[in-house]
Protein backbone atom coordinates (compact mmCIF):
# COMPACT_ATOMS: atom_id res chain seq x y z
CA UNK A 1 0.00 0.00 0.00
CA UNK A 2 1.16 3.68 -0.53
CA UNK A 3 2.67 4.66 2.17
CA UNK A 4 1.47 8.45 3.44
CA UNK A 5 3.68 8.97 6.11
CA UNK A 6 3.33 6.35 9.43
CA UNK A 7 -0.44 6.24 9.75
CA UNK A 8 -1.48 6.76 6.07
CA UNK A 9 -2.00 4.56 3.26
CA UNK A 10 -3.20 4.19 0.43
CA UNK A 11 -4.84 2.45 -2.12
CA UNK A 12 -5.52 2.26 -6.16
CA UNK A 13 -8.99 1.80 -7.14
CA UNK A 14 -9.10 0.42 -10.56
CA UNK A 15 -12.47 1.38 -12.38
CA UNK A 16 -13.03 -1.11 -15.56
CA UNK A 17 -16.46 0.27 -17.42
CA UNK A 18 -17.36 -2.24 -20.25
CA UNK A 19 -19.36 -4.17 -22.20
CA UNK A 20 -20.97 -7.35 -20.73
CA UNK A 21 -19.78 -9.60 -23.13
CA UNK A 22 -16.26 -9.10 -21.59
CA UNK A 23 -17.41 -9.29 -18.04
CA UNK A 24 -16.61 -12.21 -17.33
CA UNK A 25 -12.82 -12.40 -19.08
CA UNK A 26 -12.38 -9.68 -17.31
CA UNK A 27 -13.25 -9.82 -13.71
CA UNK A 28 -11.55 -13.77 -14.00
CA UNK A 29 -8.26 -12.18 -15.22
CA UNK A 30 -8.57 -9.31 -12.06
CA UNK A 31 -8.79 -11.91 -9.56
CA UNK A 32 -6.82 -13.93 -11.19
CA UNK A 33 -3.68 -11.50 -11.14
CA UNK A 34 -4.67 -9.59 -7.74
CA UNK A 35 -5.57 -12.42 -5.71
CA UNK A 36 -8.85 -10.76 -4.02
CA UNK A 37 -12.52 -10.33 -5.63
CA UNK A 38 -13.74 -7.60 -7.39
CA UNK A 39 -17.01 -4.98 -7.18
CA UNK A 40 -19.29 -5.70 -10.60
CA UNK A 41 -21.95 -2.95 -10.49
CA UNK A 42 -24.61 -2.25 -13.30
CA UNK A 43 -24.12 1.51 -15.17
CA UNK A 44 -27.61 2.96 -14.51
CA UNK A 45 -29.54 3.53 -17.32
CA UNK A 46 -27.21 0.89 -20.14
CA UNK A 47 -28.18 -2.78 -19.30
CA UNK A 48 -25.03 -3.79 -21.83
CA UNK A 49 -22.37 -1.91 -19.47
CA UNK A 50 -20.84 -3.04 -15.96
CA UNK A 51 -18.35 -1.02 -13.63
CA UNK A 52 -15.51 -3.41 -12.63
CA UNK A 53 -13.60 -2.41 -9.44
CA UNK A 54 -10.28 -3.55 -8.42
CA UNK A 55 -7.97 -2.29 -5.43
CA UNK A 56 -3.87 -2.84 -6.03
CA UNK A 57 -1.93 -2.17 -2.88
CA UNK A 58 1.46 -0.74 -2.91
CA UNK A 59 2.73 -4.75 -3.45
CA UNK A 60 0.97 -4.78 -6.22
CA UNK A 61 2.19 -1.50 -8.16
CA UNK A 62 5.88 -2.84 -7.28
CA UNK A 63 5.07 -6.09 -9.04
CA UNK A 64 3.83 -4.69 -12.34
CA UNK A 65 0.25 -5.89 -11.84
CA UNK A 66 -1.44 -2.78 -12.91
CA UNK A 67 0.80 -2.64 -16.12
CA UNK A 68 0.08 -6.33 -16.54
CA UNK A 69 -3.56 -4.90 -16.40
CA UNK A 70 -3.98 -2.31 -18.66
CA UNK A 71 -1.68 -4.16 -21.06
CA UNK A 72 -4.35 -6.78 -20.82
CA UNK A 73 -7.44 -4.31 -21.17
CA UNK A 74 -5.57 -2.54 -24.09
CA UNK A 75 -5.16 -6.61 -25.79
CA UNK A 76 -8.62 -7.13 -25.20
CA UNK A 77 -9.86 -3.58 -26.99
CA UNK A 78 -7.59 -4.44 -29.73
CA UNK A 79 -9.16 -7.81 -29.95
CA UNK A 80 -12.57 -6.98 -29.45
CA UNK A 81 -12.58 -2.98 -31.72
CA UNK A 82 -16.76 -2.88 -31.35
CA UNK A 83 -16.50 -3.24 -27.37
CA UNK A 84 -16.15 -0.49 -25.15
CA UNK A 85 -13.91 -0.98 -22.46
CA UNK A 86 -12.10 1.84 -20.57
CA UNK A 87 -10.76 2.45 -17.37
CA UNK A 88 -9.83 4.76 -14.65
CA UNK A 89 -7.91 4.97 -11.55
CA UNK A 90 -8.36 6.50 -8.26
CA UNK A 91 -6.22 6.90 -4.86
CA UNK A 92 -8.34 5.64 -2.16
CA UNK A 93 -6.97 6.04 1.61
CA UNK A 94 -7.09 2.66 3.18
CA UNK A 95 -9.26 3.96 6.38
CA UNK A 96 -12.12 4.78 3.93
CA UNK A 97 -11.80 1.15 2.89
CA UNK A 98 -14.85 -0.22 4.19
CA UNK A 99 -16.60 3.05 3.40
CA UNK A 100 -16.22 1.60 -0.39
CA UNK A 101 -17.36 -2.07 0.62
CA UNK A 102 -20.56 -0.64 2.57
CA UNK A 103 -21.78 0.93 -0.81
CA UNK A 104 -22.06 -2.79 -2.16
CA UNK A 105 -22.30 -4.95 1.28
CA UNK A 106 -26.12 -5.60 2.24
CA UNK A 107 -27.81 -8.27 4.38
CA UNK A 108 -28.08 -11.28 1.78
CA UNK A 109 -30.38 -14.27 2.12
CA UNK A 110 -28.95 -17.58 0.96
CA UNK A 111 -30.71 -20.83 0.82
CA UNK A 112 -33.60 -21.25 2.75
CA UNK A 113 -31.80 -20.54 6.75
CA UNK A 114 -28.33 -18.15 6.05
CA UNK A 115 -28.68 -14.93 6.51
CA UNK A 116 -24.93 -13.40 5.73
CA UNK A 117 -24.90 -9.31 7.13
CA UNK A 118 -22.26 -6.97 7.31
CA UNK A 119 -21.48 -6.03 10.97
CA UNK A 120 -22.90 -2.34 9.98
CA UNK A 121 -26.25 -3.44 9.16
CA UNK A 122 -29.09 -3.99 11.76
CA UNK A 123 -30.87 -7.28 11.11
CA UNK A 124 -33.27 -9.03 13.05
CA UNK A 125 -33.37 -12.85 12.62
CA UNK A 126 -36.15 -14.88 11.80
CA UNK A 127 -37.04 -18.58 13.72
CA UNK A 128 -34.29 -20.88 12.47
CA UNK A 129 -32.09 -18.51 10.27
CA UNK A 130 -28.28 -19.06 10.41
CA UNK A 131 -26.88 -14.96 10.71
CA UNK A 132 -23.71 -14.58 9.87
CA UNK A 133 -21.91 -11.73 10.39
CA UNK A 134 -18.49 -10.56 7.80
CA UNK A 135 -16.40 -7.50 8.13
CA UNK A 136 -14.71 -8.95 4.52
CA UNK A 137 -11.65 -6.16 5.06
CA UNK A 138 -9.22 -6.28 2.69
CA UNK A 139 -10.63 -10.14 1.34
CA UNK A 140 -12.63 -11.71 -0.40
CA UNK A 141 -15.89 -13.82 1.03
CA UNK A 142 -19.08 -11.88 1.58
CA UNK A 143 -21.05 -14.83 -0.04
CA UNK A 144 -22.49 -12.64 -3.05
CA UNK A 145 -20.33 -14.38 -5.47
CA UNK A 146 -21.58 -17.83 -7.20
CA UNK A 147 -18.49 -20.08 -5.90
CA UNK A 148 -19.25 -18.58 -2.11
CA UNK A 149 -23.03 -18.78 -2.89
CA UNK A 150 -22.73 -22.72 -3.79
CA UNK A 151 -21.05 -24.03 -0.91
CA UNK A 152 -23.12 -22.01 1.64
CA UNK A 153 -25.89 -24.00 0.18
CA UNK A 154 -24.32 -27.11 -0.21
CA UNK A 155 -23.29 -26.66 3.85
CA UNK A 156 -26.98 -26.25 4.57
CA UNK A 157 -27.91 -28.74 2.90
CA UNK A 158 -25.44 -31.08 4.53
CA UNK A 159 -26.39 -29.81 7.82
CA UNK A 160 -30.40 -31.09 6.71
CA UNK A 161 -28.74 -34.29 6.18
CA UNK A 162 -27.26 -34.37 9.54
CA UNK A 163 -23.84 -34.37 8.33
CA UNK A 164 -22.27 -31.91 9.77
CA UNK A 165 -23.00 -33.02 13.22
CA UNK A 166 -19.57 -33.43 15.51
CA UNK A 167 -18.00 -33.42 11.88
CA UNK A 168 -14.37 -32.34 11.78
CA UNK A 169 -13.98 -29.86 8.75
CA UNK A 170 -11.27 -28.20 6.94
CA UNK A 171 -11.46 -24.53 4.85
CA UNK A 172 -9.18 -24.35 2.41
CA UNK A 173 -8.54 -20.83 1.42
CA UNK A 174 -10.39 -19.55 3.65
CA UNK A 175 -10.50 -15.84 2.62
CA UNK A 176 -13.01 -13.74 5.58
CA UNK A 177 -13.83 -16.90 7.35
CA UNK A 178 -17.32 -16.90 5.59
CA UNK A 179 -17.39 -20.96 4.82
CA UNK A 180 -15.44 -21.86 8.24
CA UNK A 181 -17.78 -19.14 10.15
CA UNK A 182 -21.12 -21.37 8.29
CA UNK A 183 -20.11 -24.89 9.20
CA UNK A 184 -19.70 -24.00 12.86
CA UNK A 185 -22.60 -22.74 13.22
CA UNK A 186 -24.66 -25.41 11.20
CA UNK A 187 -23.00 -27.88 13.64
CA UNK A 188 -19.23 -28.33 12.80
CA UNK A 189 -17.37 -29.87 15.62
CA UNK A 190 -14.06 -28.19 15.08
CA UNK A 191 -13.03 -26.52 11.92
CA UNK A 192 -9.62 -25.18 10.74
CA UNK A 193 -9.26 -22.83 8.30
CA UNK A 194 -6.40 -22.20 6.17
CA UNK A 195 -4.64 -19.16 4.11
CA UNK A 196 -1.80 -17.99 2.43
CA UNK A 197 -2.52 -14.61 2.80
CA UNK A 198 -1.79 -13.61 6.59
CA UNK A 199 -4.00 -10.45 6.31
CA UNK A 200 -6.81 -13.35 5.34
CA UNK A 201 -6.24 -15.13 8.36
CA UNK A 202 -6.64 -12.06 10.80
CA UNK A 203 -9.89 -11.04 9.37
CA UNK A 204 -11.00 -14.62 9.79
CA UNK A 205 -10.09 -14.69 13.20
CA UNK A 206 -12.04 -11.47 13.92
CA UNK A 207 -15.11 -12.53 12.11
CA UNK A 208 -14.89 -15.54 13.83
CA UNK A 209 -15.09 -13.96 17.22
CA UNK A 210 -17.53 -11.47 16.03
CA UNK A 211 -19.84 -14.96 15.35
CA UNK A 212 -18.97 -16.37 18.63
CA UNK A 213 -17.49 -20.03 17.12
CA UNK A 214 -14.05 -19.10 17.87
CA UNK A 215 -13.74 -22.03 20.30
CA UNK A 216 -14.53 -24.56 17.08
CA UNK A 217 -12.30 -22.54 14.52
CA UNK A 218 -8.66 -22.60 14.34
CA UNK A 219 -7.01 -20.21 11.71
CA UNK A 220 -3.42 -20.09 10.03
CA UNK A 221 -0.89 -19.71 7.65
CA UNK A 222 -0.15 -23.49 7.23
CA UNK A 223 0.26 -25.26 4.07
CA UNK A 224 -2.69 -27.62 2.89
CA UNK A 225 -0.09 -30.90 3.19
CA UNK A 226 1.21 -29.34 6.76
CA UNK A 227 -2.57 -29.75 8.29
CA UNK A 228 -2.73 -32.60 10.25
CA UNK A 229 -6.06 -34.83 9.24
CA UNK A 230 -8.00 -36.38 8.07
CA UNK A 231 -11.74 -34.22 8.18
CA UNK A 232 -15.37 -35.00 7.78
CA UNK A 233 -15.54 -32.53 5.41
CA UNK A 234 -13.31 -30.60 3.03
CA UNK A 235 -14.29 -27.49 1.31
CA UNK A 236 -11.99 -25.48 -0.87
CA UNK A 237 -13.36 -21.92 -2.86
CA UNK A 238 -10.50 -21.47 -5.40
CA UNK A 239 -9.47 -21.08 -8.74
CA UNK A 240 -9.15 -23.54 -11.48
CA UNK A 241 -5.46 -23.51 -11.36
CA UNK A 242 -4.56 -23.67 -7.69
CA UNK A 243 -7.52 -26.84 -7.54
CA UNK A 244 -5.32 -29.26 -9.95
CA UNK A 245 -1.84 -28.03 -8.36
CA UNK A 246 -3.22 -29.00 -4.92
CA UNK A 247 -5.32 -32.14 -6.11
CA UNK A 248 -3.01 -34.69 -4.31
CA UNK A 249 -2.41 -32.81 -0.54
CA UNK A 250 -6.22 -31.62 -0.83
CA UNK A 251 -7.42 -35.11 -1.44
CA UNK A 252 -5.22 -36.75 1.46
CA UNK A 253 -7.13 -34.55 3.96
CA UNK A 254 -10.50 -36.26 2.98
CA UNK A 255 -11.26 -39.00 5.63
CA UNK A 256 -12.38 -42.27 4.46
CA UNK A 257 -16.49 -41.84 3.12
CA UNK A 258 -15.82 -38.20 4.13
CA UNK A 259 -17.18 -35.47 1.68
CA UNK A 260 -14.91 -33.18 -1.01
CA UNK A 261 -16.79 -29.81 -2.01
CA UNK A 262 -14.83 -27.72 -4.61
CA UNK A 263 -16.15 -24.38 -5.70
CA UNK A 264 -14.44 -21.22 -7.79
CA UNK A 265 -15.07 -23.71 -11.19
CA UNK A 266 -16.18 -22.54 -14.01
CA UNK A 267 -18.38 -24.60 -15.73
CA UNK A 268 -16.23 -25.44 -18.82
CA UNK A 269 -13.01 -26.21 -16.12
CA UNK A 270 -15.15 -28.99 -14.60
CA UNK A 271 -14.18 -31.61 -16.70
CA UNK A 272 -10.72 -31.36 -15.74
CA UNK A 273 -10.99 -30.83 -11.86
CA UNK A 274 -13.35 -33.88 -11.60
CA UNK A 275 -10.88 -36.39 -13.99
CA UNK A 276 -7.64 -34.76 -11.48
CA UNK A 277 -9.15 -35.89 -8.40
CA UNK A 278 -11.50 -38.62 -9.10
CA UNK A 279 -7.85 -40.11 -10.52
CA UNK A 280 -6.71 -39.89 -7.15
CA UNK A 281 -9.69 -42.41 -5.83
CA UNK A 282 -12.46 -40.46 -5.14
CA UNK A 283 -16.09 -40.89 -6.08
CA UNK A 284 -17.95 -37.86 -8.13
CA UNK A 285 -21.17 -37.30 -6.48
CA UNK A 286 -23.15 -34.38 -8.19
CA UNK A 287 -22.06 -31.45 -10.23
CA UNK A 288 -24.02 -28.55 -9.29
CA UNK A 289 -24.38 -25.37 -11.28
CA UNK A 290 -25.74 -21.84 -9.13
CA UNK A 291 -29.01 -21.07 -9.55
CA UNK A 292 -28.42 -17.60 -10.63
CA UNK A 293 -25.54 -17.51 -12.88
CA UNK A 294 -24.98 -21.46 -14.35
CA UNK A 295 -20.93 -20.61 -15.71
CA UNK A 296 -20.35 -21.47 -12.26
CA UNK A 297 -20.48 -25.14 -10.67
CA UNK A 298 -19.25 -26.85 -7.24
CA UNK A 299 -18.38 -30.35 -7.36
CA UNK A 300 -18.80 -32.56 -4.58
CA UNK A 301 -16.96 -35.88 -4.13
CA UNK A 302 -16.87 -38.89 -1.94
CA UNK A 303 -13.53 -40.65 -0.61
CA UNK A 304 -14.03 -44.60 -1.75
CA UNK A 305 -11.50 -45.36 -3.53
CA UNK A 306 -11.07 -47.16 -7.34
CA UNK A 307 -14.61 -46.06 -7.92
CA UNK A 308 -14.53 -44.21 -11.60
CA UNK A 309 -15.66 -40.82 -12.11
CA UNK A 310 -18.73 -40.13 -14.41
CA UNK A 311 -17.88 -38.56 -17.74
CA UNK A 312 -19.50 -34.95 -18.40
Amino acid sequence: MISMGKEKKLWIELCIRSERSVEDVLADFLVSELGRGVVIEDVPGNEELVRIKAYLSREDLESGALRAIETYIEELAAIHPDIQITFEEEKIIEEDWHDKWKEYFKPLRIGRRIVVKPTWEQYVPQVDEVVIEIDPGRVFGVGSHPSTRLILEKLEELAGQGLLDSASVLDVGTGSGILAICAAKLGAKNVIAVDNDPDAVEIARANASLNHVHDRIYVSTTPVWNVEGPFDIVLANIDRDTLLVLSKDISKQVARRGRLILSGILDDQAAAVSEAYCSLGLKMMCKRPDRKDSRWVLLEFQNSSGLICPSF
